[in-house]
């Protein structure tokens, strides 16, 4: 049975992408991992605010929902990730 995010885990997993943007990461879901570059999350865009979008080459983008998050995995020092 899938673990149901609270409001509270969301919101921190909202907080960590924001300070993620233009950084690679690994976002692990209940339906496998997506690798990329966050360049847009809801708090900023006209996208829906709790959805991620990651950028995994010139012209694919993968939109996830905040709430199918499971873990979120930092790959590099690039961007604003600290």
């Amino acid at each position: 049975m899938a673990h149901i995010l609270s409001a509270q885990e969301i919101s921190q997993f909202r907080e960590l992408l924001t300070t993620a943007i233009n950084s690679s990461v690994e976002i692990i879901t209940a339906f496998g991992s997506i690798t990329g570059e966050v360049v847009q999350t809801g708090a900023f865009f006209k996208i829906p605010f709790d959805y991620v979008v990651l950028k995994q080459s010139e012209n694919n983008f993968v939109y996830i929902p905040l709430a199918t998050i499971n873990g979120i995995i930092p790959l590099n020092e690039g961007g604003d990730l600290q």
